[in-house]
């Protein structure tokens, strides 16, 4: 007698935890949540706070401030169950105030701004007992305003450093 069988490889998941990305002109804080299918994918979503300081590398002498905002994402794994080194897409929306001032003349104000940050992602998820993670990330985006209420602000290429923390369900 000759039977077969198939072995089920994975299990899916969920990731929540706290993230931070660096970036030259500020950085991020967020919450992360993850839904990792049972074989090398992942979808990302995250809700977070931007801070931004510009200094000398704004459209004004001085740009600062912040908003709120979030984003979706997609990881593709190299391993079958979500884990270690992976690549991935990621679109953030934000939606920012920022005080500016220039010197001469002198002139200041407040734009706001929707601004969409696509970008390409790549890390490694440390699995810790099948339950915590450890994800150190670098990301290269582009920071697009789509609509700006005041003068224009710093938009442009951004490269970001990253590490999200958290608990596998």
């Amino acid at each position: 007698m000759f039977t077969a069988s198939s072995q089920d490889i994975g299990y899916r998941t969920v990731d929540i935890g706290g993230e931070y990305q660096w970036h030259k002109a500020g950085n991020i804080i967020g919450l992360h949540l993850a839904f990792n299918a049972k074989i090398y994918h992942g979808i990302q979503v995250r809700f977070g706070y931007l801070n931004t300081d510009h200094k000398q590398s704004g459209k004004h002498e001085e740009e600062k401030g912040g908003g709120w905002g979030g984003g979706l994402g997609y990881r593709y794994y190299f391993e079958p169950i979500p884990n270690k080194f992976f690549l991935g897409l990621r679109t953030d929306v934000w939606r920012k105030n920022i005080d500016w001032i220039d010197t001469n003349p002198v002139v200041s104000g407040t734009s706001k701004t929707w601004e969409i940050v696509p970008s390409l992602e790549s890390g490694y998820l440390f699995l810790i007992n099948d339950q915590g993670f450890i994800t150190p990330t670098i990301s290269a985006g582009y920071e697009v305003n789509l609509k700006t209420e005041g003068a224009e602000t710093r938009r442009g290429f951004l490269l970001l450093i990253g590490v999200s923390a958290g608990f596998r369900f």
